[in-house]
């Protein structure tokens, strides 16, 4: 509808600037000629500034100098000749009769012809989502940001960008534009997953309340999904509720088919699981990215998609959660053996030398616990 309102101005514009000489009487010749000299005028200059700020070429902008510039002189030579040289009343009307009819109907005729009146608009979301596109993405998310600036009541505009932002690595941004979709469009399973897994790596790693309140809707909407039910198994690990955590990895294993990509990632954190609850020295658990459809993209690749100092962070972040939750129950020997050997891996083996002795303090009388402290000081060079 929009294109047919434009055609319509455009060709409301060309028949007023043909006309507008042809239109009145004979008295009012000399008006219309110096009016019409004016506009032209008016128009070369639109046309230079027109150039300077690149809207058309050079060629173009010399083709429609050139035809201004006719239509000028010819406005000029008419105002100055005389009466008689005038054209009389009836032709002039006849001549505007044959205009007004016959350039709206070519016009109209030539589009049905070439063009596609029936070819509906791409989607936005279509557009955002073409790799062809790849190039003007940032100019589509300005186009919508600058919407939404304006309209921040358009639900769609918000659950059209927030993947974008996700994929960005605009992690708060995206979950910010989530939760406004989620107000305005509803909650649904694809938004309440998507805002968690913003906000899990906008908080470098750490499933945060809100998160966690996000994801556990959207498994309630749609027990299926992936991504949520990884992350939750994640935040049980890190309050420390190991055996709720296997529990979890263990019903998505049971589902899962036998080529998932993260299947390799979830039997790891199994093992690193037990062995906590064994008290046992944990195996590294490297991070596993899941690319196809369906696999983990928010935990699982957040390490990986991070730069070195967002990664840095998260570590940081990790261990101080741990090390609190140490102060509290300091009864976890695996969690223990995890501390020291992470603030080892961060080149702190000050921290690193306290809390091998807080930890020896806790199980003092423990003959197990203790030579399994001994011996990861050994393997990491730390003495007191």
């Amino acid at each position: 509808m929009l294109l047919w309102i434009i055609l319509a101005c455009l060709t409301a514009f060309v028949l007023f600037v043909l006309l507008r000489p042809l239109l009145g009487a004979r008295g009012q010749a000399d008006a219309r000629e110096a009016f019409n000299a004016a506009v032209y005028r008016d128009q070369l200059g639109e046309i230079d500034a027109d150039r300077a700020r690149g809207l058309i070429g050079e060629s173009e902008a010399e083709a429609a100098r050139l035809e201004i510039a006719r239509r000028l002189l010819q406005a000029d030579s008419k105002e100055g000749a005389a009466p008689s040289e005038r054209p009389s009343g009836s032709p002039a009307r006849a001549a505007m009769i044959v205009v007004a009819t016959l350039v709206p109907l070519l016009a109209l005729g030539l589009y049905l012809l070439y063009g596609s009146p029936r070819l509906p608009d791409q989607p936005l979301a279509a557009r955002l989502e073409d790799p062809s596109n790849s190039q003007n993405l940032g100019a589509l998310v300005a186009r919508v940001e600058a919407r939404l600036r304006e309209h921040p009541d358009e639900g769609e505009g918000w659950d059209v960008v927030a993947p974008v932002y996700l994929g960005a690595q605009r992690y708060q941004d995206a979950a910010d534009a989530y939760g406004e979709a989620i107000r305005l469009l509803g909650p649904s399973a694809k938004r309440l997953s998507g805002q968690g897994q913003a906000l899990v790596l906008a908080n470098n790693g750490v499933v945060t309340e809100d998160a966690r309140g996000a994801l556990t809707q959207a498994i309630a909407l749609d027990p299926t999904l992936i991504e949520p039910r990884i992350l939750i198994a994640i935040a049980k690990e890190q309050d420390g509720d190991f055996a709720g955590a296997i529990a979890d990895w263990r019903s998505l294993i049971d589902k899962a088919p036998a080529d998932a990509p993260w299947r390799q990632m979830v039997e790891q954190r199994i093992a690193g699981d037990e062995a906590h609850l064994a008290g046992k020295s944990v195996p590294d658990q490297p991070v596993t990215g899941g690319e196809a459809a369906g696999g983990p993209s928010a935990a699982d690749v957040a390490a990986q998609t991070m730069d070195p100092a967002g990664r840095q962070a998260m570590i940081e972040t990790m261990v101080q959660r741990l090390a609190a939750r140490l102060d509290q129950d300091g009864s976890d020997l695996g969690g223990w053996l995890k501390l020291v050997k992470a603030y080892s891996v961060l080149d702190r083996k000050d921290d690193a030398l306290k809390a091998l002795a807080r930890a020896k303090s806790q199980f003092t009388g423990n003959a197990q616990a203790l030579q399994q402290l001994d011996q990861l000081a050994a393997e990491l060079g730390l003495k007191s």
